[in-house]
């Protein structure tokens, strides 16, 4: 059962300088993970995972052991964990500042002979000021992250139950380098990707994929959901979407719907479930995926009885 009540409004300039601060440590968070976890296809292992109090890098393996970095915003800490029993903190209060929490990262993770370089320079951002010399203060208001996260933890809820019926690879992520939150479904089919887009791309967009996310805006764009496949299928900008308030960008080159018209409706979810089998539909009609082969119909489950099955 969903609640269908509306979700927290989140204005952009109501929150920027703690965003500001949430982006940057999650792109701190995001570097540990990009140095620790082993590689997989897609930069999955690189993304960012929703805890009930914020975000973190989940285990990573280091040696034998392992090592996780998380985010609280309601205690405003940065914590670090390993499988030993070690933690550390890492104040979020104000007044910090970004360079303040990265060099007590860096020697949280000393302390926990964690040994790893961090490269210091923020990652697809306009402003690229290294960590360790970034000394403005970080603005940390916990009800602005607390909103953000009851918004992302509303999709994410959404998301999981939508990709239930997926008979595929798929993932949901928050992917720190932009901080959207996105859902990401895979056809199993590799494709040629581009070769004059750079290292990331390189290895990115060498699979058939679906990508339906949520950015949360910025000092010249509302918050809005976004969806695109794959390879794009031809015309994008003529194929109808039947929903209203989407429409194909083309600055963007994606399908948008603003989060107003999701966060505002009388039942989100709803809206926001619309919007995925609208793109997922335009999958299979324009973008060839097979779709009857990618339907998956769960086992019957009787919540809080034991299942009738041996062995389950």
């Amino acid at each position: 059962m969903t609640n269908a009540a509306p979700w927290p409004s989140l204005e952009f300039a109501t929150w920027a300088p703690t965003k500001r601060s949430l982006h940057l440590y999650s792109q701190m968070l995001g570097k540990l993970r990009l140095a620790l976890a082993p590689a997989q296809p897609n930069w999955m292992f690189t993304s960012l995972a929703l805890t009930p109090r914020g975000f973190t890098t989940g285990a990573m393996p280091y040696g034998s052991a392992s090592v996780s970095a998380s985010v609280d915003v309601f205690d405003a800490v940065m914590l670090l964990e390993t499988s030993d029993g070690k933690r550390r903190s890492i104040s979020l209060a104000e007044p910090r500042t970004v360079a303040g929490v990265f060099a007590g990262l860096k020697s949280a993770l000393a302390e926990l002979t964690i040994d790893v370089a961090l490269s210091p320079v923020p990652q697809e951002v306009p402003d690229q000021t290294p960590f360790d010399v970034d000394e403005r203060p970080a603005a940390f208001k916990p009800d602005d992250a607390r909103r953000w996260l009851a918004v992302v933890t509303a999709i994410s809820g959404a998301f999981e139950r939508w990709r239930a019926r997926f008979f595929g690879r798929s993932g949901i992520q928050l992917w720190w380098g932009a901080f959207d939150f996105a859902l990401l479904l895979f056809s199993g089919e590799h494709v040629e990707a581009p070769r004059d887009r750079g290292f990331l791309l390189e290895y990115d967009l060498d699979a058939q994929m679906l990508n339906v996310g949520f950015y949360p805006g910025d000092a010249a764009n509302a918050a809005i959901f976004y969806g695109y496949i794959y390879p794009q299928p031809p015309a994008c900008e003529e194929i109808p979407i039947a929903l209203d308030g989407a429409e194909w960008s083309t600055a963007l080159k994606e399908w948008i719907l603003p989060y107003g018209a999701v966060g505002n409706a009388a039942d989100p979810e709803a809206t926001l479930t619309a919007f995925l089998d609208a793109v997922y539909r335009i999958a299979g009609e324009a973008g060839g995926w097979d779709l009857a082969r990618f339907t998956y119909r769960a086992p019957p489950v009787r919540r809080g009885r034991r299942p009738e099955r041996p062995g389950l």
